[in-house]
């Protein structure tokens, strides 16, 4: 097996592709990848899945990457294709992550499939950005981006298809230069590094492999209401975000938490949106991992 390209055939004909890292044998997790990105993502956290025995699973979304797009799809429809991924590979439950804009996917995955699910963390996970407040905190290349894809979808249509998904199919790196430029500095350090940076533009060069139509609908769905009541979420969410993320700010994981029945945010000073994730997995997932070991114990 090609642990980075793999696929199954959804009940409909559409091919998900998918990769995994870490233990094979270990601990099922399925991740969701951030925007831009796709399952090559998670080769980040390849080596910490292997240090706790964990086998992550990571899938490329509907247009992004290898897999097949889904004309008209929502934000729950999410759900579904990771239940037939699952199911496809035997495992009946699983842990989630979600990373930056997997939060939202991940949320939905939370809110669709509680009984089988063994825990999910949402790590510097994007809010709704149906709320004013949220998309208004955002750093302006995101900011105007989203306000686009919302307010003159046409001007989104035209810029992305013919000037931004061009230039980056060409080049990804002018995209990760333009992140280390304004990059706070605890992300800058992380983001210099050769096999965070080689990461990284590999899958935002995979994220527009099939051209500009699944970005423009991934945009699309994080502008729109999600579909379902936080609060109706039935199962526990640990979160984790960090005070000097300026990609997804604070406001973000505070607003996510206020919302969830039962959820447990962890602020980490001083880490950024880059510099959480990659540096602190190894803390993440061992935390992950404890609280099903504590449940289990109390049940």
């Amino acid at each position: 097996m090609n642990r980075e390209v793999n696929f199954i055939t959804l009940a409909d004909g559409r091919r998900l592709a998918y990769a995994e890292y870490g233990d094979p044998r270990g601990m099922p997790a399925i991740y969701c990848h951030g925007f831009p990105g796709t399952r090559l993502e998670a080769r980040l956290f390849d080596a910490p899945a292997r240090r706790f025995k964990v086998r992550v699973i990571a899938p490329d979304r509907n247009g992004l990457g290898l897999s097949d797009p889904k004309p008209g799809r929502q934000l729950l429809d999410w759900a579904a294709d990771v239940e037939a991924l699952a199911d496809s590979l035997g495992i009946e439950r699983f842990f989630l992550i979600g990373v930056s804009g997997g939060g939202p996917y991940a949320t939905a995955c939370a809110y669709r499939l509680a009984e089988r699910l063994n825990g999910v963390t949402l790590v510097c996970p994007l809010g709704p950005l149906d709320q004013p407040a949220l998309l208004d905190a955002m750093r302006w290349p995101a900011r105007i981006n989203f306000q686009s894809i919302r307010n003159t979808p046409l001007l989104s249509q035209l810029s992305f298809r013919f000037v931004v998904i061009p230039m980056v199919q060409l080049s990804p790196q002018w995209i990760y230069q333009i992140m280390l430029g304004i990059a706070p500095a605890p992300d800058a350090a992380v983001l210099g590094r050769t096999p965070v940076r080689s990461a990284i533009t590999a899958s935002i060069h995979e994220t527009v492999r099939q051209g500009a139509a699944g970005v423009l609908q991934e945009m699309d769905l994080y502008t729109r209401p999600w579909g379902f009541d936080l609060a109706e979420v039935g199962v526990p969410i640990q979160l984790w975000h960090g005070t000097a993320d300026e990609t997804v700010p604070l406001l973000h994981g505070r607003t996510l938490a206020a919302g969830l029945a039962d959820s447990d945010l962890r602020i980490v000073e001083g880490e950024g949106h880059f510099s959480l994730p990659i540096d602190h997995m190894d803390q993440i997932q061992q935390q992950l991992i404890a609280d099903r070991l504590d449940q289990r114990t109390s049940a």
